[in-house]
């Protein structure tokens, strides 16, 4: 059920109150997983996330190592929590650490049981068909294009993301205009406060600036305020 996945660039450091209603149909007060990429970056940035969920009145934010310390009863709970959340971070070591404790199929489990999904920046990259988008802020279009298939994700929905879209130089933007030349789905870049919050795989609510690059072409999207 696509229906419980949210796919951000920067939420909650940009709040989005659709979001926060989504989050609180589950729970007046809802018991978030809160997983990182990495424990170097993820234990120093844990307190600060809880003070920024707690500002906006979210008490129960739990962290889920699943790199250094990854605690195994935790993880093997993840059902027992309202919403799960992947923050922002590398999206490479992120799926590197996604795959070695086996959680794509949890994920799946969470959401066909009504437990939201939010992903924001690489978190939310690790939702969409590809990481690629990535890789192309260091590496040129074709050797991107031609490794592509070592980089898949967990294929939730059915496009890849480009979080942050607002803070990129127009010749990141065409070389990602190029690359969806190549692809055969969308490519969604969201600004910061953007979302795509799902009705279902394919039918989909934009919040915020948004933009579809699709097969080379670009679609502005009027996202929801």
């Amino acid at each position: 059920m696509t229906s419980n996945v949210i796919v951000t660039s920067d939420f909650p450091s940009t709040a989005t109150p659709a979001i926060f209603e989504r989050m609180r149909s589950r729970s007046v007060d809802p018991r978030i997983a809160w997983i990182p990429p990495a424990t170097r970056t993820g234990r120093p940035r844990f307190p600060i996330a809880q003070k920024v969920w707690g500002a906006y009145g979210f008490s129960k934010l739990e962290y889920c190592d699943i790199d250094e310390q990854p605690d195994s009863q935790k993880l093997a709970g993840l059902a027992g929590y309202d919403v799960i959340y992947l923050s922002g971070g590398e999206p490479l070591a992120f799926r590197h650490n996604i795959l070695k404790m086996d959680l794509a199929a949890r994920f799946e489990e969470c959401v066909a049981a009504g437990h939201l999904l939010v992903g924001a920046s690489g978190g939310a990259m690790q939702l969409t068909q590809n990481l690629s988008l990535f890789r192309l802020l260091t590496v040129d279009l074709g050797k991107v294009l031609s490794e592509r298939e070592r980089y898949r994700a967990l294929g939730v929905v059915d496009y890849e993301v480009l979080p942050h879209a607002d803070r990129f130089d127009l010749p990141f933007l065409e070389a990602v205009q190029q690359y969806s030349e190549h692809v055969p789905h969308d490519v969604i870049a969201l600004a910061d406060g953007a979302a795509v919050l799902h009705k279902s795989r394919t039918d989909f609510e934009c919040i915020g600036p948004v933009v579809i690059f699709r097969r080379g072409g670009i679609i502005p999207v009027q996202g929801a305020a």
